[in-house]
């Protein structure tokens, strides 16, 4: 059984076509990219699967390990193991890169996860997230909060956005892409 099964998604936004009996499937442990130019609904079908506010398809079924889910609310989601790295991560008043990395286990060690997107936790732990952080640091905190939750199902929306390109090597060490 598939993991995520979408089957004839379609969404409209006042009456315009967004997507159109959409059929997808994915297995556990799989990669998948989706490629596209500017608004051809990459990043609806991310919030489609999400749950996120205002986005429900207009026809259609998203099954999540067979459970179907495409009326569920978000948290709903989440706590079946669906997360989401946004295009453009937020921020956070009042909360340490620590605390944020650790907020679904406080037992949790962060550092490693820090160094896996190339931050070196001493200089980042203790650090707020908020606007004094980088778009590029935001966007690695961001990732290695993903790695942190360790979810069923984690969906990227523009994972390179905000990151130098001589960064992406840190973050994916035996990458050899070329951009």
């Amino acid at each position: 059984m598939p993991l995520l099964e979408i089957k004839n998604l379609s969404f409209q936004v006042d009456g315009a076509k967004i997507m159109d009996d959409l059929c997808l499937s994915v297995e556990a442990a799989e990669v998948h990219a989706l490629l596209g130019t500017n608004g051809t609904g990459k990043s609806t079908l991310a919030y489609l699967i999400v749950g996120c506010e205002g986005c429900r398809p207009t026809a259609g079924t998203i099954l999540f390990d067979g459970q179907a889910i495409h009326t569920s609310k978000i948290h709903e989601r989440a706590q079946l193991g669906i997360t989401m790295a946004w295009q453009e991560p937020v921020r956070f008043e009042g909360i340490s890169v620590a605390q944020y990395l650790t907020l679904k286990d406080r037992d949790l060690d962060p550092a490693p996860f820090l160094e896996m997107v190339g931050l070196e936790p001493g200089r980042y732990l203790t650090r707020m997230v908020d606007r004094s952080l980088s778009g590029g640091e935001r966007k690695r905190i961001e990732l290695a909060s993903i790695l942190a939750l360790r979810p069923r199902l984690a969906i990227f929306d523009e994972p390179d956005s905000g990151i130098d390109m001589l960064s992406i090597r840190n973050i994916m060490p035996g990458s050899t892409s070329q951009f």
